[in-house]
C-alpha cells in the first residue's frame, strides 16, 4: 500500500500580481506550522512539492522537523487559468464551467484535461515508486481536484467544493496496487484566498 498526504498550500500573497513565485501570507506561514504538527507523527518517507513556491513554503516547517528534503517535481503545478473573461464575468463560475466541460479553457490557459494529462502520470509514478511507504505531496486546489477525479471513483465538483476555501488542507489517500482504497481529511483550515486573487482573468 502507498499512502499519500496531499498537502494543499496555505494562504498565498498575490498582492504583487499573479506569479508562480508569490509567497505565503504571514497567516499562511503560521498555518504551515499546523501542517508540520499534523504530519510530525506520520511515518513519511519523502516530501514532494510542485514547482510553485507556495507549496514548498507550506512544507518547510515539516521538512526541518523531519530532516527530509523537499523534492520539487514538475507536472503537478496549478492549472493555468488564462484569460477567461470572454467566457464569464465570474471566476467561480469559470471553475464550475470547467468541471462541467473538462476541455474548456480560457485563452492561454489550461483545461482540466490538460492538467490531468500532465499531473496524473506523475502521481501514479509516485504511487508505484513508494509502494509500502507514506509520502507528503505539496499541491494546489484545482490540480488536486483533477487528480482526485481521476483516481477516486465518483469524485467530482461537489467534492472539490468541500475544500475550495481550505488553505491549508491535508487529505490522506491510500492506494493498493495503484488503486484507490480510502481517504480521510487530516487538516482543513478555512482561510480562502485574498480577494484580489485571479479576479482579472489574466495570468500576469
Amino acid at each position: 500500500m502507498t499512502r499519500i498526504y496531499f498537502v494543499r498550500h496555505a494562504q498565498p500573497d498575490p498582492s504583487g500580481g499573479y506569479n508562480p513565485e508569490f509567497p505565503l501570507t504571514p497567516t499562511g506561514r503560521r498555518d504551515s506550522q499546523a501542517v508540520a504538527w499534523v504530519l510530525e507523527d506520520k511515518p513519511i518517507a519523502a516530501i514532494y512539492a510542485s514547482t510553485y513556491r507556495r507549496t514548498s513554503q507550506t512544507l518547510e516547517y515539516f521538512s526541518m522537523a523531519s530532516h527530509l528534503p523537499i523534492q520539487v517535481i514538475e507536472g503537478i503545478h496549478e492549472r493555468v487559468s488564462g484569460n477567461w473573461k470572454g467566457l464569464t464575468d465570474s471566476y467561480s463560475q469559470y471553475i464550475a464551467m470547467q468541471w462541467n466541460d473538462p476541455d474548456l479553457k480560457g485563452e492561454g490557459g489550461e483545461s482540466m484535461n490538460d492538467v490531468r494529462d500532465r499531473a496524473v502520470p506523475v502521481i501514479r509514478e509516485l504511487i508505484a515508486r513508494h509502494e509500502g511507504e507514506a509520502i507528503a505531496v505539496g499541491i494546489h486546489g484545482m490540480a488536486l481536484g483533477v487528480i482526485l477525479a481521476e483516481l477516486i471513483p465518483g469524485f467530482g465538483y461537489e467534492g472539490f467544493k468541500e475544500y475550495v476555501d481550505m488553505l491549508p488542507y491535508i487529505l490522506c489517500v491510500d492506494f493498493e496496487d495503484g488503486i484507490y482504497v480510502r481517504s480521510c481529511v487530516e487538516l482543513a483550515v478555512r482561510r480562502g484566498y485574498p480577494r484580489n486573487y485571479m479576479m482579472d482573468g489574466v495570468k500576469k
